[in-house]
């Protein structure tokens, strides 16, 4: 006669410390995965919007050399004149006048809209509203700055105008005062 001896095996209702060590080092990679990305596309975003307003900064430019008239770049109010404000949606047009504004017989030539969350400040010229280029291509007062910063961010970019229109880049690493 054969006896099996059956052996009381417990069974285990939990985690060893290694599989625990193993779980919370695998969970804080991937925090900081996610936390690297998320500051990545903060920078990312930050650094689109200075290209793009590079870009439109430069075609007002080149289009008041081509077409000879002013040229003036701004946040457009629903009523078509400049606001204070640098942010949502930054039109170029022609303003033949040098009002300012965009009138029934002058056109909208191109338009970029900022991220919600980039924000921007101007500081040089006056008015602070608009920036405003002469049938010769120059600004009509003096050199500005256009500071843009992620809400989320300490890095700033900058483009600096001077007064013959011509623009470069800055980056900051100083805190984003807007």
């Amino acid at each position: 006669m054969i006896m099996e001896f059956k052996m009381n095996q417990k069974i285990a209702k939990g985690l060893t410390l290694i599989e625990l060590l193993v779980a919370i080092t695998i969970l804080s990679i991937v925090s900081l995965s996610a936390l690297s990305m998320s500051n990545l596309l903060i920078k990312q975003r930050l650094r689109s919007n200075q290209s793009e307003l590079h870009l439109l900064i430069s075609r007002a430019r080149s289009d008041a050399l081509t077409r000879n008239s002013r040229m003036t770049l701004c946040q457009l109010s629903p009523h078509n004149h400049c606001q204070q404000q640098w942010a949502g949606i930054l039109s170029v047009f022609t303003d033949g006048n040098g009002n300012r504004s965009l009138d029934p017989q002058e056109a909208e030539l191109y338009r970029i809209e900022i991220h919600p969350k980039v924000l921007i400040r101007w500081q040089g010229m006056k008015p602070t509203n608009s920036l405003h280029f002469s049938p010769s291509g120059i600004t009509f007062v003096s050199n500005g700055t256009f500071t843009l910063c992620s809400q989320n961010n300490d890095e700033a970019l900058k483009l600096i105008i001077n007064r013959q229109g011509r623009i470069r880049t800055e980056r900051s690493l100083q805190s984003c005062e807007i």
